[in-house]
């Protein structure tokens, strides 16, 4: 063993020159080193959402007089210039003048457009008494640019009448400039009274929204809402502003 160690180091004494050099390694240059980083695009952010509008109200049910119905609304407000909201998430508590929390309700919507307003709210069947007033938490899941700057759902012909069986009915179309159609389109009708004030307001979905093509709508009213002189019908996007913009 000691002779076999004592040999090769001679043998690597004796060594040449040109041996050791075609045994030197360089160091990697910048160029050569094989990168491991991505760089991804930062996630766009916005200005809050802004609670633009909202009421609450109770009247005596018509067929029992002894109960009470009421109805709630919530106008947002999106105040960015270029940002889409999506997925937004809206939790409305109900309260009295003390504070007591009367009815908690949720709603999730598509999307609000930049600049634009979208609405949130129901017609009530619970026993709510005394509401004053509402706190509004708003959550947005992700700001996206929209797929068109100038692509619009609107609402048209809008009308609230009483039905022969009870109950009431709003009727609308919604006319489409945007690029394609949209599948699952929010739409929300908020009541107002002869003040402006908001008495409640109700949604629904429409399944296809193509464009070009007036596409008809209705929200059914379990009960007529006293004191309703105007029908406002907002109208969201469908599912694709929630992968697509």
């Amino acid at each position: 063993m000691v002779l076999a160690l004592v040999t090769a180091a001679c043998s690597d004494a004796g060594g040449s020159d040109d041996d050791a050099a075609s045994t030197t390694t360089s160091a990697p240059t910048a160029d050569t080193v094989p990168s491991s980083s991505t760089t991804t695009e930062p996630a766009l952010t916005g200005e809050p959402l802004v609670v633009a509008e909202q009421g609450v109200s109770s009247f005596p049910d018509p067929v029992d007089p002894a109960a009470t119905l009421g109805g709630y609304g919530v106008i947002l407000q999106n105040p960015n210039a270029e940002v889409m909201a999506t997925g937004v998430r809206v939790v409305t508590r109900i309260l009295d003048d003390a504070g007591t929390e009367l009815l908690v309700d949720s709603a999730l919507l598509n999307a609000v457009l930049p600049g634009q307003r979208m609405a949130v709210g129901r017609t009530l069947i619970e026993p709510i008494e005394g509401p004053t007033r509402l706190e509004v938490d708003v959550e947005v899941s992700a700001w996206l640019l929209p797929a068109s700057t100038d692509g619009r759902l609107v609402a048209e012909g809008v009308v609230t009448e009483p039905e022969e069986a009870g109950g009431s009915i709003t009727r609308f179309t919604v006319r489409s400039t945007w690029p394609g159609d949209e599948d699952g389109v929010d739409v929300t009708a908020v009541y107002r009274a002869a003040d402006g004030r908001i008495l409640g307001a109700e949604s629904t979905s429409l399944a296809v929204v193509p464009v070009g093509e007036p596409t008809a709508g209705n929200i059914q009213l379990l009960s007529p809402i006293p004191d309703l002189v105007a029908t406002e019908v907002f109208v969201g996007r469908g599912f694709a502003a929630l992968t697509i913009g």
